[in-house]
């Protein structure tokens, strides 16, 4: 199964993951961020699609073969831990691994405003940082997500959160 793990940039995905990562048997990180580095590292400048990764075309089509591949040869768990915000990221790589026959839980981690800004910068990042800047953007994103399973994240560890993920989704 996959667990793609969504929610504003700072709120807890990938030390949520790395719990969850601990809770079941067989489980692997799967690091979208990496795609996306090397997706948009890889255009002139000019030619460059956006702030986020998702925005890009080629992003969506690198992650969904990648994760369809992983998910044909590996036994256990792969777990994504990457914010969607672009509409068409989800029915370009979810919904292709569900019609692939991929099992594929979406996951979207909630929580506030105040919440996201004080956890980004308790991991040492600066008041003005992109993270900061783009905070709104995530929750209105996640605010009109129906196709996610929701997650309180607010004021609960992500030892408590990857249980409720853990429980929700079996």
């Amino acid at each position: 199964m996959i667990y793609w793990i969504s929610g504003p940039y700072g709120v807890g995905k990938s030390t949520v993951a790395k719990c969850l990562q601990e809770m079941l048997p067989k489980a692997f990180v799967y690091d979208a961020e990496e795609m996306g580095n090397a997706v948009r590292e890889n255009y002139p400048d000019e030619c460059r699609q956006g702030i986020v990764f998702d925005g890009y075309p080629l992003w969506r089509e690198f992650n969904y073969r990648l994760l369809k591949d992983i998910a044909t040869r590996y036994e256990g768990d792969i777990l994504v831990d990457m914010t969607i915000v672009c509409e068409e990221a989800y029915p370009e790589i979810i919904e292709r691994l569900r019609a692939d026959g991929v099992e594929v839980k979406y996951v979207i981690l909630d929580a506030d405003w105040k919440t996201i800004h004080d956890r980004i910068l308790k991991r040492g990042e600066k008041e003005n940082c992109w993270c900061m800047q783009n905070i709104e953007m995530c929750l209105e994103y996640q605010q009109k997500e129906t196709h996610a399973i929701h997650v309180n994240a607010l004021n609960r560890s992500p030892e408590e959160i990857a249980k409720e993920i853990a429980e929700k989704v079996v």
